[in-house]
This record gives C-alpha cells, structure tokens and sequence, in this order.
C-alpha cells in the first residue's frame, strides 16, 4: 500500500518481483513514485501489478517499456560502459586504451552523471528540453562540450538499441548546442596572442636555461629535455617516449614511434604515426653529450645504459629509480624556471609547440613541411598552430595583374580591327553600286 509523506503525498510502495528484475534489468528493490493523493497513488500500483504480471506472462520486457525506467547513471555502468569498454558505442568500433577509459569514466562522474544520472532514460527521451537547458548552461562553464555532446547522444543510441527507448529523440537537441566557452576562450587567446612566444621571447627562455644549467640549478637532463623538445616541436608525451634506440647519431636523425601516457605506458603516436626526423649537429651534440652523462649516473646503481634505455627518467618518492618521467615533469621544470626568472613570459610544453611552427612559419618554411614535422594529419591543424599573419608576396598580385594585361591587350586590338573594317566594307560596297 501507499505510504504517506510528511508533506502530505503518497508514495507508491510496491516490491519487484525477482523474476521481473532479472527480465527487464531493473536494480531497484521497489516501484516507487510520489503522488498528490492516495488513489492516484493506489491506481499506480495497481497498474503496474499489471504491468508486471504481464511481463512475466509473456516474457517480454520491451514492450511494456518497462526497461526506460532505469536511471541514467545505473544504465551507464551496467549496460553502456561495458560495450564501450569493448569499442561497441563508437562508430570505428575501436578499442579504446586504458587511458581513454579512465578519461571517460571522469566525465561521466564529474560532469554527466551530476546533470542527469538520477534521471529516469525514458524521461529524458521524452523531455529533451532538460537535456537541452542543462547542456547549455554547462557550455557557458565547460569549453569540451563536444565531448559530452558525443557521449550522451550515445547513451541513448545504445538504449534504443537494447530496447529501453523507442528511438533516440535526443540527437537533434543535442546537436544545436553550441561551444561558447571553447569560443570565447579561442578569441581570447588570439586578441591576446599568446598562443606562441616571439622569437625574442624564446631567446631570453634559452637564455635563462643555459644561465641555470652553469650555475648547477638545472640538472643535465632536464636541460637536455627542454632544449630537444624546442627543437623537435613534438609532443611532450613523444620526447619522453623516446629511447636510446630512437637515435641515430650516424644519420642525425631521431625516429618519433611511441608516446608516454600519464600512467608511464608507452603506446603509439597520435594517429600511429612513425616519423623520422632530420636534426642538427647541434642536437646531435646535445644528445651524445648527454648520452654520456646518463651513461655515468646509471652505472652508479649498477644499471648499464642499452638501446631500450628511455632518454629521460627519475626516481618516484616510492623509490623506485629509472622510471619513466611524470607526464607533467617537463611543466614542472618549466614553473621552476619561470619562478627563478619572472622577467620571462609565461610558457608550457604545448606553447613550445605552437612557437617552433610560428617561428618556422616566420622564416620561410613552408606549411606543408611545418605540418609534416608537426606529424599532423590535416594541414588545417596546422594553421592553428601557424600564429603569424599570411604573408603573399607579388607573385599572386603579378599573376593577376597580367591576366587583366593580357584581356586589355586582346581587347585593344580587337576593337582596333572593327574601326578599321567598316571602312573596307563601306568602300567595297561603293565600288560595286558604281
């Protein structure tokens, strides 16, 4: 029976059979909802007796719509994450890593689930418009909506799928929000042209790297670390990937194949991209240099330095030593320094990325070569990483000039011929009538 809330409602009371939770997948113990008054209260128990008994009769759960009933957040963990974990929610049908699993599941803790996960799947199908006030007041706050956009509208595809919803009305809602916060944080970069330091900027970064490194302040490795990713322009989680075996002194070349991920995993590029890159003797000395300190400090824990040796490493707080670098070691390096020297303008890993490609934008390369150094897929990455002004010299300018030219030319002589052709007719004709 009904049970009465201080408030003065009734809530409904009626326990799930085992063998219907077992059917329709539902994980609460009871049927309960609040109503404004006892018979309604009754009535819906009683209808869902029905419900149930029918359920049972025929076996069939989906068409009661009974299983729409879940919350959002127990469909998440017991029927979407388990096919996402094995690549069946995206459109690829890839498996994701670990890593990208654990991302996943913080954004649903701490951004899906807190907007919808006590909401009931079939609810929301049928009242989108929570869906759609919800989704764009947190893109005034979250600049990654598209993410969220993606894994909600999945949730509900996977739910038709299985039966829980007739079909996903959710998809059109969700494709009308917008990025604002993505937006407004872009513009505000490029008014403030901070996305890469100048050319000047980066010396005075070189300059007081080189300062700490003599003075004893900035240790040989992590002057090797900053100075090679400078140069490189690649990823920071690839320059810690990078092992002895990864360069050949003989051919001055340094071969990006894996990446570290921030639980010290090596895994494949982004894209699985194998690059070989050309470097400078200057890099080159850099590195033998190097390789021959490391050399030193491991043999000093019996450790022998072989081509499977990662160029950068530290010891935990756990003890362990020869680990894998921190996925942040290089910003933290980068903080200390900016600490010792606050004359110097703000910069991070990624920053170094997009101040290589500008300045070698600056001077004369060409975009299609930045985006292959960059190992970028689409050249159109790349232009976001390009923030300086296109420059076009007069060769467009020339081209088009002549075009004009060469149609004035053509003209003039055409019309220089009607003048003069008249004439001929005029006095050919005359000749004739006399």
């Amino acid at each position: 029976m009904p049970t009465k809330q201080a408030n003065g409602k009734y809530k409904t009371n009626l326990r799930f059979p085992k063998e219907f939770k077992e059917l329709t997948g539902i994980t609460t113990e009871k049927y309960q909802k609040t109503f404004p008054s006892k018979q309604l209260a009754i009535r819906a128990e009683n209808e869902m007796r029905q419900k149930i008994a029918k359920s049972l009769r025929e076996a069939n759960a989906n068409a009661l719509e009974i299983k729409g009933n879940m919350k959002l957040k127990d469909f998440f963990e017991s029927k979407w994450l388990p096919r996402y974990i094995l690549g069946q929610t995206g459109r690829s049908n890839s498996i994701p890593t670990d890593i990208t699993i654990a991302n996943t599941k913080d954004l649903f803790r701490l951004h899906i689930l807190p907007m919808f996960g006590n909401y009931a799947i079939n609810y929301l199908n049928a009242n989108t418009e929570i869906i759609s006030d919800e989704l764009t007041s947190k893109s005034q706050k979250y600049a990654n909506i598209k993410t969220l956009k993606s894994y909600i509208n999945s949730i509900f595809d996977i739910a038709e799928i299985l039966g829980y919803i007739e079909f996903n009305r959710t998809t059109k809602v969700i494709q009308s929000i917008t990025s604002p916060k993505k937006t407004m944080l872009l513009k505000k970069r490029e008014e403030e042209g901070k996305q890469a330091l100048s050319a000047k900027e980066l010396l005075d970064w070189i300059n007081a790297v080189e300062i700490d490194f003599k003075k004893g302040k900035l240790n040989h490795q992590d002057y090797t670390l900053f100075l090679l990713t400078m140069y490189l322009g690649d990823r920071k989680s690839e320059t810690y990937a990078l092992r002895w075996k990864n360069i050949c002194f003989e051919n001055q070349s340094i071969q990006l194949e894996n990446s570290l991920d921030k639980r010290q995993v090596l895994k494949s590029t982004k894209s699985g991209k194998n690059t070989i890159i050309k470097v400078s003797n200057d890099v080159i000395k850099l590195l033998r240099n190097w390789k021959s300190s490391q050399s030193d400090e491991l043999a000093l824990f019996n450790i022998k330095q072989s081509p499977e040796q990662f160029l950068f490493t530290y010891c935990k707080p756990s003890g362990e030593i020869n680990c894998p670098v921190h996925i942040d070691y290089l910003n933290h390096r980068i903080k200390a320094l900016k600490r010792r020297h606050e004359h110097l303008e703000q910069l991070t890993p990624h920053k170094l990325r997009h101040t290589f490609a500008t300045l070698a934008k600056q001077g004369g390369a060409d975009i299609s070569k930045i985006s292959e150094a960059l190992t970028h897929s689409d050249i159109s990455t790349t232009k976001i990483y390009v923030n300086t002004p296109n420059i076009v010299d007069l060769t467009v300018y020339n081209a088009f000039e002549n075009v004009l030219k060469k149609e004035s030319l053509g003209s003039d002589m055409c019309s220089k011929t009607k003048k003069e052709t008249p004439s001929v007719i005029t006095e050919s004709a005359q000749s004739v009538d006399i």
